[in-house]
């Protein structure tokens, strides 16, 4: 009997242990989960325009909008958020040969027309808690084509990425399509992008990336390292950039005032006086 009672237990614990292991084993994918979904992804929302079509009054708005914006660009589809060479590897089979901030691509069976980014600039817009960090910036581009032929016009758009401390570059914004023309300045383009959520605080390069219209392969590219104004830029979301509001406590001190002893004193011997004047005068 007393055997029995042992077999019984151990069958028990035996089955109590795989419980317990079957439990385990199905928690652990529901915490990856769970620990994925708290991770905040990317939102950024961002326009842009020719800069020379965009006054400050028409800036702030643009800045007051896209604060007010309910869908990132990640969510409406302006951006894929994928990394770089994911992008070029759908967008451009046909890759030109590159090099730092020029290409040449073929336009027609007759000539040539070779593109550039001249120059860019960034500018920080909003720092709310005051820490050196903007939620709010822009980013401006020259783009210039050079033609050997009388046609020095050409219709772009470009792609811009974000790489946080040197890592990897994701896409964050795509332009519309605009004109360009030989190495005028009136066609410089601006992008005004503000962080919604999922940027830390940190230091972003940006890298912008242009396309012909019509054609594979990056017409011109331009990065941090071909200029400083892209790169380290102090970058946060809003989430990060809460507005600094100064708490004063104040106190009041109500001061209570006592009768001098002596005043007091004095005030009852002039009192005592006058009743005995009248004693004395009945």
């Amino acid at each position: 009997m007393l055997i029995n009672n042992k077999a019984a237990k151990s069958v028990h614990a035996n089955s109590l242990k795989k419980i317990m292991l079957l439990i385990t084993f199905s928690v652990l994918p529901l915490t990856h989960v769970t620990a994925s979904e708290l991770k905040v992804l990317p939102a950024s929302v961002s326009q842009g325009a020719l800069k020379h079509s965009i006054t400050e009054s028409q800036r702030k708005r643009i800045i007051a909008t896209n604060k007010l914006a309910e869908l990132s660009d990640q969510v409406s589809g302006k951006t894929n958020a994928h990394i770089r060479g994911y992008t070029l590897n759908n967008q451009a089979k046909n890759t030109a040969q590159v090099k730092s901030g020029e290409a040449t691509q073929k336009v027609s069976n007759h000539y040539d027309q070779q593109f550039s980014i001249y120059s860019a600039a960034s500018f920080l817009q909003e720092d709310y808690d005051r820490d050196g960090y903007y939620q709010t910036f822009s980013v401006t581009f020259d783009a210039d084509v050079y033609s050997y032929s009388e046609n020095h016009l050409a219709e772009v758009y470009a792609l811009l990425y974000l790489s946080k401390n040197g890592g990897p570059w994701q896409h964050y914004f795509t332009t519309d399509n605009f004109l360009i023309e030989g190495d005028t300045d009136a066609d410089e383009y601006e992008v005004i992008s503000t962080f919604m959520s999922g940027y830390e605080s940190d230091h972003y390069d940006v890298l912008i990336d242009l396309y012909q219209v019509g054609y594979q392969g990056i017409a011109a590219n331009y990065s941090a390292d071909d200029s400083n104004a892209l790169y380290a830029l102090p970058l946060e979301s809003a989430e990060y950039d809460q507005v600094y509001t100064e708490v004063i406590e104040v106190i009041e001190v109500v001061e209570i005032r006592q009768t001098h002893g002596g005043s007091l004193f004095g005030l009852l011997l002039v009192l005592l006086s006058g009743l005995l004047m009248r004693v004395k005068r009945h």
